[in-house]
């Protein structure tokens, strides 16, 4: 075979040979600096994302308490007898408290012995069980009566709940502020949910 074919025949063989793979996948350098960005990217929106976590569950709360009046308003009326709605401890959801306090879990039966107690045989129209650890829920007022009237009684008059997120102080940041919710219930057995720093009506 002459010289000139045997060199474009070597040629052509070595660009007929597959070249070899390049790696894929993450070198340990990019890893390193995904990770890094990934963990500052986390720092800066994990605080806002559990703030925001935190006011659903407050809204929320808000929300069913302002439910929870309306229902033993309606009841009252409708049954023509008291019903009662009262704060539970946590560690026992079958009794009323007694006193004003944590408001996390809570009941609302109709009082048919007229006791302001739950005993066997009254019936539950709602209850509370869950206890949130993002908020805390609180009322100086142990329970709520409603008459056959409307009228809503409570030891301190009108009844307010406070809400807002664990561990807020006085000097909590002002986007804890926002998030804080009052349910006011006055004599009338009205009901209505308004901010933290506000005045109820």
């Amino acid at each position: 075979m002459p010289r000139h074919f045997a060199a474009f025949a070597t040629i052509a063989r070595l660009r007929a040979a597959p070249r070899p793979a390049r790696p894929r996948g993450f070198s340990l350098v990019e890893m390193m600096v995904t990770v890094a960005v990934a963990g500052v990217i986390i720092s800066l929106g994990a605080p806002s994302f559990l703030r925001a976590l935190g006011g659903h569950a407050i809204k929320a709360q808000a929300e069913e308490l302002q439910d929870a009046v309306r229902i033993g308003r309606s009841e009252a009326m409708k049954r023509n007898g008291p019903v009662v709605m009262c704060r539970t401890e946590p560690t026992n959801t079958g009794r009323c408290a007694g006193s004003g306090g944590d408001w996390q879990t809570w009941l609302l039966f109709a009082d048919l012995g007229h006791s302001g107690e739950f005993v066997g045989g009254d019936p539950i129209l709602r209850q509370h069980l869950d206890v949130s650890g993002r908020m805390t829920v609180t009322s100086d007022a142990p329970s709520v009566r409603f008459e056959a009237t409307g009228i809503a009684h409570s030891d301190s008059g009108s009844a307010v709940f406070k809400l807002g997120p664990k561990g807020a102080a006085a000097d909590t940041p002002q986007t804890d502020r926002a998030l804080q919710r009052q349910v006011c219930v006055n004599p009338r057995g009205e009901v209505v949910i308004i901010g933290g720093g506000a005045t109820c009506p």
